[in-house]
């Protein structure tokens, strides 16, 4: 997977209020505590992650001092001279001296050829200048350099003794890893400030320490493996948004209902329409907000309204060659990517949320969707059918023709039960299964409303059960039994 590389989004641009969501402040939370340790911290986030320049701000509020290290400066224009080749002055078209008449050796040459018709040895041109040599500069010097220009006064003395003596403060210095134009520098750069703070024996907050948030494709290769955990604090933004989080994204740019319309069954189908947002798009926040907005909550239009989404959103780009690798599911548990799947995350295609390796919606297959859609369904309708079943029972179990204990030993479940548990409770506990014998036996009474109920709820855990999503029509009958009441 690919996707194209873009300058960061402003601070200001943050549509979510990422750095409001729960596990965003919990993921905000850790990088504080490890700045509070006096570790400098690499925040890696995935090149596609649109908003990731709004995690600073929440960060830094729980500093009591940082300043932002200043971007390289601009490239100089071309055809500009290089620093090591002044170009030289004009010479003036006038001295304002007499004119004087230059002979030279030329002169003379031409007036021997001119007498003596041959033609002497030419002497030969001048050498072409050569470009000064260049020596190759520290690499790392620019952004010291500009480091070194938020200390109040200069000093011959280098910057890390200067951040370790004099300007040892605790002071957090922030870079955003794509306004730097060398990505060794930088790597550098975050191996030598914290250790410079180390052998200086700083205590933790006093520490001169980095924050700098990047991309892999902003680092050299493999450079986090380079850190150690005692001197940089990598923090990966993998696993970092929950349920919770997509949710509170997903209920917000829902169309508002007119309050007149808020009866107990758009209640009902508004929860699962929700919940089957959440489920679908999981931590990819961008694209469970443009769903919430387009998608009128029946399951045979969703792929439509995902198309729709994907159109308004930033979807990952599969490279010539790319399929999704096989990793254990419990790399969606882990700290970070596992190496396998480091490229597609980076591209937006994957990412760990609520404990599982989920992929990009428009990278999944269609049989990938059905099982979204039932797990959605299932977590939501299940207890409420559960609910109905049970006030079902209390209004029909008073009509038995049994007494309790033969019902139950007729109908009762096998599954076991606590010893103190009332033969009542127990009949109560009967399921839609149970029942329905019950009823076709004849031992318990069921107006027709009520048996309308029973086998629409009845038919609908069925088809839960065998991990099937229920369509519109089956969706909009159970909607209409479970708003009723019983």
């Amino acid at each position: 997977m690919t996707v194209a590389s873009a300058p960061r989004t402003a601070p200001g641009s943050d549509p979510h209020g990422l750095a409001t969501l729960p596990g965003v402040r919990l993921w905000i939370r850790r990088v504080a505590k490890d700045l509070a340790a006096g570790h400098s911290c690499l925040l890696l986030v995935p090149a596609a992650m649109p908003d990731s320049a709004a995690l600073l701000p929440g960060i830094l509020t729980t500093q009591p001092r940082w300043l932002r290290v200043p971007p390289p400066g601009a490239p100089s224009a071309p055809g500009e001279p290089e620093p090591d080749e002044p170009e030289p002055e004009p010479e003036p078209l006038w001295s304002a001296q007499p004119p004087v008449l230059d002979i030279d050796d030329s002169f003379l040459t031409g007036i021997m050829a001119s007498v003596f018709g041959a033609d002497p040895v030419a002497a030969p041109d001048p050498a072409p200048r050569l470009p000064l040599p260049r020596v190759a500069p520290d690499r790392v010097r620019d952004v010291e350099a500009r480091l070194e220009s938020l200390l109040p006064s200069e000093s011959t003395r280098s910057v890390y003794d200067r951040l370790t003596s004099d300007h040892a403060d605790g002071c957090v210095y922030v870079l955003d890893a794509a306004d730097e134009k060398d990505p060794e520098a930088l790597a550098q750069l975050l191996l030598r400030l914290p250790a410079s703070a180390k052998a200086a024996g700083l205590a933790p907050d006093q520490r001169p320490r980095l924050l700098v948030i990047a991309t892999p494709d902003d680092l050299p290769p493999a450079y986090p493996d380079r850190l150690t955990g005692e001197d940089v604090a990598v923090h990966w933004w993998w696993g970092a948004t929950g349920r919770l989080d997509t949710a509170s994204v997903t209920a917000v740019n829902r169309p508002l209902r007119a309050r007149a319309a808020l009866t107990g069954r758009h209640r009902i189908e508004e929860v699962l329409v929700q919940a089957t947002i959440v489920e679908v798009c999981g931590p990819h926040l961008d694209l469970a907000a443009a769903l919430a907005r387009l998608w009128d909550g029946r399951p045979e239009s969703l792929p439509a309204a995902l198309n729709g989404a994907y159109a308004a959103t930033r979807v990952p780009v599969p490279l010539p060659g790319d399929s999704p690798t096989p990793v254990q599911h419990s790399g969606g548990l882990a700290q970070q990517p596992p190496a396998a799947l480091v490229l597609r995350w980076n591209a937006g295609a994957v990412d760990s949320w609520d404990g599982h390796l989920r992929p990009h919606p428009a990278t999944a297959s269609g049989r990938t969707l059905d099982k979204l859609i039932w797990l959605a369904q299932n977590r939501t309708l299940l207890p409420l059918i559960d609910d109905a079943r049970e006030a079902l029972a209390t209004r029909v179990l008073p009509t038995a023709t049994l007494p309790a204990d033969q019902m139950l030993a007729v109908y009762g479940t096998d599954r076991a039960t606590p010893t103190d548990t009332s033969t009542t409770e127990r009949l109560h506990s009967l399921e839609l299964g149970q029942l329905a014998t019950a009823k076709s036996d004849g031992r318990l009474r069921f107006t027709s409303a009520q048996a309308t109920t029973l086998f629409t709820l009845r038919n609908a855990r069925n088809c839960l059960s065998h991990r099937e999503h229920l369509g519109g029509a089956t969706l909009h009958r159970l909607f209409e039994q479970l708003s009723l009441d019983q």
